[in-house]
């Protein structure tokens, strides 16, 4: 069963820093076996940055030193557009996938940002999953496309702005909703600074198997992919 870690960490506006943070997490996942350890959206700070950046392939390094994957938010600048991205690194230390935010949020994603165009499934050594980025949890059947093409675990790294006049509850439901109505295993991962809500959780679709709240730290849930498959037969919600 792969064992999932959620990093809820602060977010500075100096790069170096962020790296540091992140970095600082996958030792800490590392030493508590995690295969995965999924850090907030924009993690790295508001700098653009090329794929190539020695900032990432600082991570990429730790990450084939400790044999761990990890996912982390970047804005990523590519042919003078910049992305809004979430960047998989397997346990080799390798650029597996850079997923593009879709569904930018009105007035609140940066300036100059451009939306990607699509998504996919990746096969990991411990199982199939999908990445989406904040915002694109509101378009549920986005979403379900990646469960109906075989995701089992779908990780949403965000960066939840209080004060965008949307309930704070509506942030807290959907990661149990979402896990629902893929069955599948949804993993959301915001940050903790004084302007979001700082709340991550890790949920089956049938309840919450950890979370934390209002504080900087770490989390982990081991995750039993086989229920994926009999709550897919039993319930049959992807048809």
């Amino acid at each position: 069963m792969p064992r999932i870690a959620v990093a809820q960490i602060e977010v500075f506006d100096d790069v170096s820093k962020n790296v540091k943070k992140v970095i600082d997490f996958i030792e800490k996942a590392s030493l508590k076996n995690a295969d995965i350890v999924c850090f907030p959206e924009s993690c790295l700070g508001d700098s653009f940055l090329s794929i190539e950046s020695i900032e990432i392939q600082k991570i990429q390094n730790k990450c084939e030193e400790k044999s761990i994957y990890c996912i982390f938010g970047a804005h990523i600048k590519e042919k003078n557009k910049v992305y809004n991205s979430a960047i998989l690194v397997d346990r080799l230390g390798k650029i597996q996938c850079v997923y593009k935010k879709v569904h930018l949020f009105p007035g609140f994603d940066l300036e100059k940002t451009s939306p990607g165009k699509g998504n996919k499934v990746i096969q990991t050594d411990f199982g199939k999953i999908g990445i989406i980025i904040c915002w694109d949890f509101a378009f549920p059947e986005y979403v379900k496309k990646l469960s109906k093409k075989g995701a089992q675990i779908i990780f949403c790294p965000s960066y939840l702005l209080k004060g965008v006049k949307i309930n704070e509850e509506v942030f807290r439901s959907y990661p149990l909703t979402r896990a629902f109505e893929n069955l599948a295993y949804f993993v959301s991962c915001d940050a903790f600074t004084d302007e979001v809500i700082g709340e991550s959780f890790i949920c089956s679709p049938e309840k919450v198997l950890n979370s934390i709240k209002k504080r900087e730290g770490i989390i982990f849930a081991e995750l039993d992919l086989k229920k994926i498959a009999q709550f897919r037969k039993r319930y049959n919600c992807l048809k």
